[in-house]
This record gives structure tokens, sequence and C-alpha cells, in this order.
């Protein structure tokens, strides 16, 4: 069954823009895309005047899981049976399809939940995103996110343990490199698991043909992660010259996630946030948004991600990472292909979706409106497609989810 959508502002994902322009698709994927579509054959056609289409978003970072509850680590502690955990990021699934995300790479969760949902979804049994998990993380012992972490210590036990989580159907391996803002009684961005470690984990990923992604906040962790071929530096809130340098070179990707770090720092301790979230945030924000705009401006692959799950960052809140990515100088081109073809191609999957070819999955997002004219556009999405079925639309006001059978 086709689909066409006329009359709609589209972005291609790969900086591309037209006006008037049409898409046409099917379950199979998408069949053609621009101008001079309108007669073409399809049994539904929907009116896409005042819409923007653009390729279906990717959350980089997520914590699905998680529900963004002023203190991250209790909740985590709290929520000690699969079933609870479970029972969060089914719900979770529904809020970051109307947030306008297609897909999601999941960056912990404890009991390998990530995994389970993925296949859930995949199976028809639950509604939600494509899901790209890691399942639980690989720290040292007592490390950050030990809460939903295996711990290792030495190259031997970090080697071994990234085999299990390939056994277990892992689309990637979380690496916690460092310490981190939530965690009590750690201080962010000293090192924690050492070159040796990490580099045991990036073979075993490479070898399985998966990628690797590091929670990484100094300058020691940062470069242990590069020099050990990371593929992917979250947070990085030290960056400076000689890390982007190395990142460039390298063509090492990078998921900022800026709305973790300013959500702890706008809500501050009155909010409940632990007093501890607060210092540690306020002491990264010294470097954490310039070295994000200087890393743009260097030709650093960026990722969107907004390390959903964090105090008051919201599974169903993408446009706000995207609004203060534009505000620290990122164009809106570069901030849609940050949250489509860039991480299609990080996540290897940039074959079959992150661009709006013919050929590719027909994961769409619809938002009203152009943000290169109102940035408030991404707050207002309006349909999304996956796998060119509806599974998300807002009528007159009110969430439709596509019922699973």
């Amino acid at each position: 069954m086709r689909t066409r959508i006329d009359d709609l502002i589209l972005y291609d994902g790969k900086g591309g823009r037209q006006e008037a322009a049409c898409v046409l698709f099917d379950e199979k994927g998408i069949v053609a895309a621009g101008r001079g579509l309108k007669d073409a054959q399809a049994e539904t056609v929907i009116d896409g005047k005042g819409l923007t289409c653009t390729p279906g978003w990717v959350q980089g970072h997520t914590h699905i899981a998680v529900d963004g509850l002023p203190n991250m680590q209790a909740q985590v502690m709290r929520d000690d049976t699969e079933a609870a955990v479970m029972a969060s990021a089914a719900r979770n699934s529904l809020r970051c399809l109307k947030s306008g995300l297609v897909a999601v790479r999941d960056m912990g969760t404890n009991f390998d939940v990530s995994i389970k949902l993925r296949d859930a979804i995949n199976a028809g049994k639950l509604l939600g995103p494509r899901v790209y998990a890691s399942g639980r993380v690989l720290c040292m012992t007592g490390g950050h996110g030990y809460y939903f972490g295996i711990e290792v210590d030495g190259a031997d036990e970090a080697r071994k343990a990234a085999r299990a989580q390939i056994k277990r159907g892992a689309d990637l391996l979380k690496i916690m490199a460092t310490g981190g803002g939530q965690s009590k009684g750690m201080k962010a961005g000293v090192p924690q698991l050492s070159y040796e470690e990490i580099r045991a984990i990036v073979e075993e990923a490479h070898h399985a043909g998966i990628h690797t992604a590091a929670h990484a906040q100094g300058k020691e962790g940062v470069m242990n992660c590069l020099r050990a071929g990371v593929d992917s530096i979250e947070h990085g809130v030290t960056l400076d010259d000689e890390q982007i340098e190395l990142m460039v070179r390298q063509g090492t990707y990078f998921c900022p996630t800026l709305m973790a770090l300013w959500y702890v720092i706008e809500k501050g301790e009155a909010s409940g946030i632990p007093p501890y979230v607060v210092e540690k945030c306020k002491i990264q924000a010294i470097t954490h948004f310039d070295g994000f705009t200087a890393a743009y401006k260097a030709g650093v692959k960026v990722i969107a991600g907004t390390d959903a799950g964090t105090p008051f960052n919201y599974q169903d809140d993408m446009a706000s990472e995207f609004i203060k990515m534009h505000e620290l100088g990122m164009s809106v081109k570069d901030v849609i292909v940050s949250a489509t073809r860039t991480p299609a191609e990080a996540f290897g999957v940039a074959d079959r979706t992150g661009t709006i070819e013919p050929g590719k999955w027909a994961d769409l997002t619809l938002i009203e409106g152009d943000p290169e004219a109102d940035l408030e556009a991404f707050r207002r999405v309006k349909m999304v497609f996956k796998g060119g079925q509806l599974v998300y639309s807002n009528e007159n006001g009110k969430d439709v989810f596509l019922p699973v059978l």
C-alpha cells in the first residue's frame, strides 16, 4: 500500500532542503521524493501543506528505562526487579515516538532490558522505536554506572564481559571510562577503566562487527578512549584542541548530551536534585558548551542525544537538544543531519536509513512549521512513520498511537 504526502518542506538528511515536495513510500521503503510526484499512484494521499518532513529522528543517547526524576541514581537503585525496569522502558518507548523519534540508542539498562525491549518491539509485541541496545554497561568495580553495569577489573575481565554482552545480543558496547555527574561518592571525569581494559572491549566489539561508545568526561579518560579506538565519545565535557584534532583525524563520533547538564544547572538543588550532582555539573559547564561549539566548527561528527533519564531530562523532549545545539552555533540543517544520517552512519545502518532516498526505510518524522523559520517547530510533532507505517500522530492536540495487535 503506497502512501504519498504532498506539498511538504523536505529535509533529506544530507543537508538538502526542498519546498513543495512530495514523498512516496510503502512498507518496503521510500519509492521517490522531491518535486513532480503529485501524479504518482498511491492508495493513501496526505496533504502535507504547512508540514516539514525529515528522515526519522534518532535519539543518540538515552536510558530508556529511567524517567527523568530529580535523583536518577535513586530510581535506578529502587527499580531492582526486571519487571519494574521493563515497565518503565515500555512506557518510555511511547514517549519517544511522541517526541518524533523513530530510533533510539539505549546506553544502559539493568537486567539487559533494552535488549529484551528491542526484541519485543521487533516481534510486534510492544509499540516503540527501533532500539539499538547496549544492555548493561561495562565499568570498573564500584565505578560510574555500576548499578546497571557489569563490573570488571583488568583486561581479561573486560574482554570476557564484552564477549558476554555480545553473546546476549547487544548492538553496541557501552564503556564507562570515567566518573560521572550522577554517581554519588566519586569525582566526575576521573579515569576509571584503564586504556588496556578499554582496548580489550573495543577489540571484541570490532571483531563482532558492532560499535563502542564511551562515557568519557575528563581529558585523560577521553584520550584513553581515543587511543583505544572507541567509536563514539559521550558527553566529552572537557574537549580541547588536542582531543578535537584526534577525533577529526580518526573519524570519532561525538554525542554531547547538552541538556543533561543544562537541566541540572537550570533546576538546581531546590528541585530535589542532589547537591553533589549540581556541583559537579556546574564545574563541567565551564568547558562543555564551548567545547561542543569548537568540536562542531572543527568538523567532528556530531550525534544528537540528550542522555534522557537524567534529572528533568524526559524521553519526549528531543526538541530541546536540537534548539540548544542551534543556540551554540549549529545550523538547523546540520542539527537534522546529526539526528538522522550521522547516527545511521555511526550505528552501521546508513545503507538502510538516515536519509530520504529511494530504497531506504520509510522512517519519517513530520512536524508543523519550518524549523529554519521557527525552532519551536521541532516540538510540534504531527506524524511519525516507522517502516512505512504510521505509528504516531497528533490529531487535534491528542496523541494517537498505532495499536499493537
